[in-house]
């Protein structure tokens, strides 16, 4: 039983590769990322039965620039883009193929934090922004130079000028920390902040 249950798992993960086009690529024990020809893998699924193409991108964080801050316009393809990097590397480290270039690099994280979406909450009495200082308090206490984080719209349900410095500095605190990480945002205060700071780097999405 324990047999036939292992492989109809297996049997189960390979279909599901073949849906989204997974290749087997370099696994590395160090926190590092090159992706080549990425997708995200169910965004890949849909398009394929509806006969569109999908979009794939190049990604690398490394040493040098660990974290990737992108702005851009809405309906871009910002969140698709770092919530693509999430499941990849989930999925690595979870053994499956992976919607990438067979040459792409995957590194390994002890941590993936990820802060999407609407968290307020009437039981808990916590609005979009409380929420969203919330979860980044358990951030700020959590991370280190083996965590990934992924934030999407970073500082925002406030008062632009009050969640840009705030989100400024974690950001500082997370440069510090040697994080790693995919962030979106609209606020000029991060992409200068971006521009000035090592570990750091600016990327930009475009409207087609």
């Amino acid at each position: 039983l324990n047999l036939i249950t292992n492989l109809d798992f297996l049997r189960a993960k390979a279909l599901l590769a073949l849906e989204y086009g997974g290749n087997q690529c370099r696994l590395l024990n160090e926190p590092e990322l090159h992706l080549r020809e990425a997708v995200h893998p169910y965004l890949y699924i849909k398009n394929k039965h509806n006969h569109k193409t999908t979009v794939p991108f190049e990604l690398k964080l490394d040493k040098t620039n660990r974290i990737l801050l992108i702005s851009g316009p809405n309906a871009g393809g910002k969140s698709i883009l770092m919530k693509s990097v999430g499941l990849i590397q989930l999925l690595a480290q979870s053994g499956f193929l992976v919607p990438v270039h067979p040459g792409s690099e995957i590194g390994t994280f002890n941590q993936i934090f990820a802060a999407i979406g609407d968290r307020q909450s009437i039981e808990e009495d916590l609005s979009t922004y409380s929420s969203h200082l919330k979860t980044m308090k358990y951030f700020v206490d959590h991370v280190d130079s083996r965590t990934l984080i992924l934030i999407d719209e970073f500082g925002t349900g406030t008062d632009p000028d009050i969640g840009g410095v705030l989100a400024e500095s974690m950001l500082a605190y997370f440069t510090h920390k040697h994080v790693w990480g995919v962030v979106t945002t609209h606020y000029s205060l991060l992409k200068l902040f971006a521009h000035n700071n090592k570990g750091i780097f600016n990327g930009s999405m475009l409207f087609d």
